[in-house]
């Protein structure tokens, strides 16, 4: 037996093909001498029978064979094309990543979307995803809202996002392929829904590039949220990346906790959720608007949430910067019951080493505290840090004299230790740069005094109070 392309052919019948019509009519009875009988010899009828048999067989071994044979050529050159094909579409994804890099993108990834219905997506196969940094230094100063830093560095990554996503489609397109731009410009926006037909962070998450967190924006590794998106969708089949279906936040909530407007709902991402399982849209657009108002009006790039994230902080530490959350604010007289709340929560232990629960942090009104916020011959600032959505520290001080007097540092004991202190302290000696600086403790609060001798203060007189108090006075100068 021999196969052929899978089809099996009996030897005997092979030995029937090749030979010529006479052969048919051996002798039977001698099949060792194989003697043929003369043509002469046999009748007309089974030489016809024999021609009729021999003549297909004939046909498979003129036009079969060669057909089998042209057959696997094809495939042959079929698979060689294929590679090819493989061959010049990774090479051309490897100058495409070059050429994106070079113009200042900061990754780029290749996404099967035919999971995504084709109207969504144009009816194209696959999705580059490309991200740009942003400036670090301008995320880090979001702590206290918006600034005209932060927002020029939303406008110079927009327009580039643009320029790569131009720059991509026009290279594919001159290579023989469809592609798209999801530029600012081309991407329909739905305002009842607040999204795009085919999200940008949808692309990425299919091309490996992240995960969306509980704030609905993009996570990435190297940068946490502090990068801007864009996509191009293209025919060219690409290799791509493994897609991300889930989140990786875990446990952590600090978008959930810090934010103003509560937007964020708690819930982690997967592929199948939709973004109002676990985000307010709406409460987040207030929130945007309001924090951006003063340096944008009616635009909406709050953009806390994307300091907050860890992701984000251990980038910028990376980079060499100081963490700049939770950030020094500007106190606003709606804050003072909270401030009055959290000064005696923070002086009770002061109160517990005078033994005497009537110092004036503990006795102070929101009267007092509200005329001493308005007095307008003493000019006080007052300070706050908010985090967790509440006042977890503040201070207050006015000058005099060209003396900075520095009142009530207060920092919530579930939050002390962690250099809360010092980030008030260094802001009140911005705000009076040039003074000298004044304040007092208690003589037993030992705690407080090498603290303040750490920043650089040192004690120049102790007074004693009414026979009660002994306070130690220190000064920077």
């Amino acid at each position: 037996m021999i196969k052929l392309n899978n089809i099996t052919i009996n030897n005997c019948c092979i030995f029937h093909i090749l030979s010529p019509p006479f052969l048919f009519f051996y002798d039977k009875s001698d099949s060792h001498s194989l003697t043929s009988k003369l043509p002469s010899e046999m009748p007309f009828a089974a030489v016809y029978s024999a021609f009729t048999v021999s003549i297909p067989a004939i046909l498979i071994i003129i036009v079969i064979f060669p057909i089998l044979k042209f057959d696997k050529c094809i495939r042959e050159t079929c698979m060689d094309m294929e590679q090819n094909n493989t061959n010049d579409l990774s090479d051309l994804q490897k100058n495409l990543m070059e050429m994106l890099q070079k113009e200042g993108a900061l990754k780029i990834g290749f996404g099967d979307l035919t999971g995504i219905p084709a109207e969504q997506r144009s009816g194209m196969p696959r999705g580059i995803s490309i991200a740009v940094p942003l400036d670090l230094a301008a995320v880090n100063k979001l702590g206290a809202g918006m600034t005209y830093a932060y927002y020029a560095e939303y406008s110079r990554s927009n327009t580039l996002l643009d320029k790569l996503a131009a720059l991509a489609a026009d290279y594919l397109q001159i290579h023989g392929y469809a592609a798209i731009p999801m530029s600012v410009k081309s991407v329909e926006q739905t305002f009842r829904g607040h999204s795009s037909i085919l999200p940008h962070k949808t692309v990425a998450t299919r091309a490996g590039m992240g995960w969306i967190g509980k704030n609905a924006l993009l996570i990435t590794k190297e940068r946490g949220s502090a990068v801007r998106i864009t996509s191009v969708l293209t025919d060219a089949l690409f290799p791509c990346a493994e897609p991300v279906n889930e989140s990786s936040c875990g446990s952590c909530d600090m978008c959930v906790r810090n934010c103003p407007g509560q937007a964020p709902l708690g819930p982690a991402w997967t592929v199948n959720s939709r973004r109002e399982d676990f985000l307010d849209v709406l409460a987040c657009r207030k929130t945007c608007v309001e924090r951006t108002w003063t340096v944008a009006p009616g635009m909406s790039m709050c953009s806390l949430c994307v300091l907050v994230c860890p992701w984000t902080r251990k980038a910028i530490e990376e980079s060499g910067l100081s963490y700049g959350f939770p950030a020094v604010e500007i106190a606003q007289k709606s804050d003072l019951e909270e401030i009055l709340a959290l000064q005696k929560l923070a002086f009770f232990s002061e109160a517990e080493r005078c033994n005497d629960c009537t110092i004036k942090p503990l006795t102070q009104t929101i009267e007092d505290l509200t005329d001493e916020y308005a007095d307008p011959r003493r000019s006080v600032v007052f300070l706050k840090i908010v985090q967790d959505r509440r006042i977890i520290g503040s201070v207050r001080a006015y000058e005099k004299d060209g003396t900075c007097y520095i009142g009530s540092l207060t920092v919530h004991p579930d939050y002390q230790k962690k250099g809360l202190g010092k980030r008030l302290m260094k802001a009140v000696e911005t705000c009076f740069n040039g003074a000298r600086f004044e304040l007092f403790t208690g003589a037993k609060s030992a705690d407080n005094i090498r603290f303040y001798e750490g920043i650089g203060y040192h004690i120049y007189e102790t007074r004693e109070t009414c026979g009660k108090f002994t306070f130690v006075y220190l000064e920077k100068c």
